[in-house]
């Protein structure tokens, strides 16, 4: 019986020493994430400038404001979704997907020629204007600490637009619609403030001249996230996009820039 006594003591001391010397778990954070999912809800604003081009009789559109002009809704009410991926120890994909659609029925303040057709303030026009952008960017963590991560990398957005503007009075009727690729490059960074707080920023930029095509994008992010469970939080954050895209000398031509800015509420899952 001493014997056996003598035995689980000691195996207890043992016991108490390995869990002394085992290191202590990283707190579930967004470094030490696999996989994340975030939805949120953007209650932002948006700015829509354009001109659309005669490439008939080569002769240049208007400049309108689609919210001033054509009075298309503001207000950027949306809700939008966020995969992150991380590929072993310093790599991360994030993917991003979001659409703005837009539609109303008012007359022009003034005259604005618009492609091949004219609206005048006697017109009641019908216009729309939808966009969708999926964004793709691979970062690789340079700098990867307990409490702090850097990393740089590459960014595709793949961009789609199209906008619509009638008359059914007069039987006019317009619409332009364009969708391509667009490359920029990325800086993200999280620092993880506490057991609980995280603060993440990131930003993305790119300006090209190619021939008659000039274009922009700009893509600028910050949130502080509440760890509520290990797999679970909730934060605030703020969005600031700006793209723009200038043809001249095809078909079409023209110009669009569409310039979205505002907070948002999001859930984050993750493992």
């Amino acid at each position: 019986m001493r014997q056996l006594l003598i035995l689980v003591a000691l195996s207890a001391v043992c016991a108490a020493s390995a869990a002394q010397e085992a290191p202590t778990p990283e707190p579930a954070s967004p470094i030490t994430d696999y996989f994340a999912f975030r939805a949120s809800a953007f209650l932002g604003t948006v700015q829509t400038q354009g001109r659309i081009d005669n490439t008939t009789t080569q002769t240049p559109g208007t400049p309108f404001s689609a919210e001033d002009d054509f009075h298309l809704s503001p207000h950027a009410r949306q809700v939008r979704a966020e995969f992150i991926f991380r590929l072993r120890e310093r790599s991360r994909l994030r993917v991003d997907m979001w659409e703005l659609n837009r539609d109303a029925v008012s007359s022009p303040t003034r005259t604005i020629n618009y492609g091949g057709s004219s609206f005048t303030p006697a017109d009641l026009v019908a216009s729309r204007f939808d966009w969708q952008q999926i964004d793709f960017t691979y970062t690789y963590s340079f700098l990867r600490w307990t409490k702090f991560e850097l990393g740089a990398g590459l960014g595709l957005h793949l961009l789609q637009a199209e906008a619509e503007a009638s008359v059914a009075a007069r039987g006019v009727h317009e619409d332009l619609s364009g969708s391509g690729p667009f490359a920029t490059l990325a800086l993200d960074g999280t620092w993880r403030i506490s057991r609980r707080f995280a603060l993440s920023a990131r930003g993305q930029y790119f300006n090209f001249t190619a021939n008659s095509v000039t274009g922009k994008l700009g893509d600028y992010h910050a949130d502080l996230q509440f760890r509520w469970r290990p797999n679970l939080a909730f934060g605030l954050g703020y969005e600031n996009t700006h793209t723009k895209l200038d043809v001249s000398n095809s078909n079409p031509s023209g110009l669009l820039r569409v310039d979205t800015r505002g907070p948002e509420l999001f859930a984050r899952a993750s493992f």
